[in-house]
């Protein structure tokens, strides 16, 4: 088959919880894509609200639609980990159900990763709607050209502005099952998409496309607003983070590289002996 006729399955994963009010534009906006191939993947999370009744009544007038009904709540971070490895896609993304994507985004998105097999994960530029207010572009462009995974890793390390935008990409089944999924920290499931795009970032490209193809659309109830990102949830991430880099394929200096920045990050010093010791004896 020519690269041309690459047309494989997609999935889109959809994790929701009370989402009844505002989940329709995420999936009409998923109803109306151009790609020919695509299953919506729904996980409810046991809603308290319509969010299910809603979800099947769409699922009526759309064969390629598959509920998940929890027996009990799971979270955002093991409902999208079970609806990964549930997917039947070759790619893959998140619609999360406060998220409106264009009609053309998997199209798009999906012509990026056939232009490049050393890429994992393709996505585009965003709009955010914080909640009552206006508009506003978000551009991730720091991964551009970087082939080497420590390269990559070093810009993911650092958290830099924008670096969520990613996580609304379309990327590959295979580097799910590399990574392994989205791990929680000591903290649970705090900002543990970060340590997910880190994961990714270490076994493949990442390529922009610089059109807005996606929309968020923040609420009061958005997960993101509620966390509260004081000094022990940041350094709980940023442990898991070195772990993200021990559990990877890297080599014992890339690892160690990587894990010194981190570790600089974390306690604002440099890696004492008796750390590098220990290091060294765990392979990193």
């Amino acid at each position: 088959m020519e690269a041309r006729d690459w047309t494989p399955l997609v999935t889109a994963l959809v994790p929701t919880y009370n989402g009844a009010a505002f989940i329709m534009r995420t999936l009409d906006s998923l109803a109306a894509q151009t790609w020919p191939h695509l299953e919506i993947l729904i996980g409810d999370d046991r809603s308290t609200d319509d969010t299910l009744a809603v979800v099947r009544r769409f699922a009526e007038g759309h064969p390629n639609v598959r509920i998940l009904e929890r027996d009990a709540n799971l979270g955002w971070l093991r409902n999208s980990n079970d609806l990964m490895s549930r997917a039947r896609g070759e790619l893959m993304f998140f619609a999360f159900h406060d998220d409106v994507v264009a009609p053309t985004y998997v199209e798009r998105l999906a012509e990026a990763l056939r232009a490049n097999d050393r890429a994992v994960l393709a996505f585009s530029d965003m709009t955010v709607h914080e909640v009552d207010g206006p508009g506003l572009l978000h551009v991730f462009d720091e991964l551009e050209g970087l082939r080497s995974s420590v390269e990559r890793g070093r810009v993911m390390v650092r958290r830099p502005g924008n670096w969520w935008v990613p996580n609304r990409g379309l990327f590959r089944a295979s580097a799910f099952a590399t990574v392994g999924g989205i791990h929680p920290n000591e903290q649970g499931e705090y900002s543990a998409d970060w340590t997910w795009l880190l994961g990714l970032s270490l076994i493949g490209e990442f390529v922009r496309v610089p059109e807005v193809l996606c929309e968020k659309y923040y609420t009061t109830g958005s997960l993101s607003k509620r966390w509260p990102h004081d000094a022990d949830q940041l350094l709980a991430l940023r442990r898991s983070g070195i772990a993200e880099i021990r559990r990877s394929s890297l080599g014992p200096v890339a690892k160690a590289r990587l894990n010194g920045h981190l570790w600089r990050r974390v306690y604002g010093r440099r890696l004492p002996r008796g750390m590098k010791r220990v290091f060294r004896r765990l392979g990193l």
